[in-house]
């Protein structure tokens, strides 16, 4: 089983390939300076919290009443809702990347990316991304965390 981590960081974060699928470790949508969005968690299957991060290049993401850079939405953050986002974006692009959550020595839960096996499938259908990914488990199964973002015309 390779490490999609070493793959990605000889291929300087560009998309590599593995088996059939192109893999992205990150993905770059291009949005307008003022966007809006959805995101909708299809399912998980891992024994770690799965979790997405939203990040608005040079911008603000708003999310409720909340205004940041960027965000984490944790697996249980949705309840099978679809989370309602806007954003600013100087670098014009809606950075989207999949994460989870361990335990430390201590048990005090930490966030991991790109690290060891992480990964995603890219499918994209109009406005529509659905992402299939791989948390650092060294496996290949792509159902860790499965979900969609939509860009608003």
């Amino acid at each position: 089983m390779p490490s999609f981590a070493e793959d990605f960081a000889k291929s300087n974060g560009k998309p590599i390939k593995y088996k059939d699928w192109e893999l992205i470790g990150i993905d770059r949508i291009p949005v307008q300076k003022k966007f809006s969005g959805t995101l909708k968690i299809i399912s998980t299957n891992s024994e770690w919290k799965q979790a997405v991060c939203l990040d608005s290049e040079k911008g603000k993401l708003t999310i409720g009443s909340q205004k940041e850079k960027k965000f984490v939405v944790y697996e249980d953050d949705l309840n099978d809702d679809v989370l309602h986002f806007e954003g600013t974006s100087k670098g014009l692009q809606l950075i989207v990347y999949n994460a989870w959550e361990q335990t430390g020595h201590n048990t005090t839960p930490y966030l991991n990316y790109w690290m060891g096996n992480a990964a995603m499938i890219l499918e994209v259908d109009g406005n529509t991304r659905r992402y299939r990914c791989n948390d650092g488990h060294r496996d290949d199964n792509f159902d860790d965390i499965i979900f969609e973002i939509t860009i608003n015309d």
